[in-house]
């Protein structure tokens, strides 16, 4: 996909994956609008490039999203949408843990991509564009210690796959990036032998995907994860959680 002189959308755009991927699309040529709740940091990242804007929306918020889109339109609408903004709960449950902590998770990291989808897919449809599902590796095989989010990456996985094959005939391409551990603030409290990927380095992994047409692209460990849960699904998930066992 040409980015040039495209206009993207990434949601959670401030920091992190968001911001990394921001950067370089916006290097690549294109108009990007970058989300958050945070209008400070909104502006200080927007800050980094002519072409990047910062607009408030909170992924949880349908009239936030639907100004997010009349926005869009209103500038000559979106080419790429890019569904990343996601949070990470860690906890044990039998030690007890905020309901409303959990049901924001999901609200967060699954119902917030299908809202955005649900609002923009009308003007995604009348034009060439893509949407990007930013998951993670934990799609594959889960982390006991990152319930919700690990549930919350298998159904983003599951429902990226359906939504490419409705879309199949039509004008929209679906992409779907699934991140291994990266090296920003959301990993801060993962054990520290998870070995981390550079957020630069997954983004130069993303736009190689993209412009190759990799529907699902798997940097890192990721690819390895993939593997595994093919090939000995119980074996990976129980090294993976070793922890979780003792």
């Amino acid at each position: 996909m040409d980015l040039t002189n495209k206009h993207a959308v990434i949601t959670g755009g401030s920091s992190g994956i968001g911001f990394a991927m921001a950067q370089a699309i916006a290097a690549s040529g294109a108009y990007v609008t970058i989300t958050g709740r945070d209008r400070g940091k909104l502006l200080e990242a927007a800050s980094t490039y002519s072409n990047i804007q910062p607009q408030v929306c909170d992924v949880t918020d349908d009239e936030g999203v639907v100004a997010l889109r009349d926005a869009m339109n209103a500038i000559g609408g979106t080419d790429l949408l890019v569904n990343n903004a996601g949070i990470m709960n860690w906890f044990d449950i039998k030690h007890g843990f905020p309901l409303e902590k959990q049901l924001q998770e999901i609200d967060i990291d699954v119902s917030g991509p299908v809202r955005l989808v649900h609002h923009f897919l009308p003007g995604l449809l009348q034009r060439e564009s893509a949407i990007v599902n930013v998951s993670s590796g934990l799609a594959y095989v889960p982390y006991a210690s990152a319930l919700i989010y690990s549930a919350s990456k298998a159904f983003l996985h599951a429902y990226t796959q359906c939504l490419r094959a409705q879309l199949a005939s039509t004008s929209v391409r679906v992409f779907e990036l699934l991140p291994p551990v990266i090296d920003t603030p959301l990993a801060a409290d993962l054990e520290p032998s998870f070995p981390r990927m550079s957020p630069e380095k997954l983004v130069s992994n993303f736009l190689k995907g993209l412009k190759n047409n990799s529907e699902e692209i798997t940097p890192g460990q990721s690819a390895q994860l993939k593997l595994m849960r093919r090939v000995a699904p119980g074996y990976i998930f129980k090294q993976l959680n070793k922890q979780q066992q003792t």
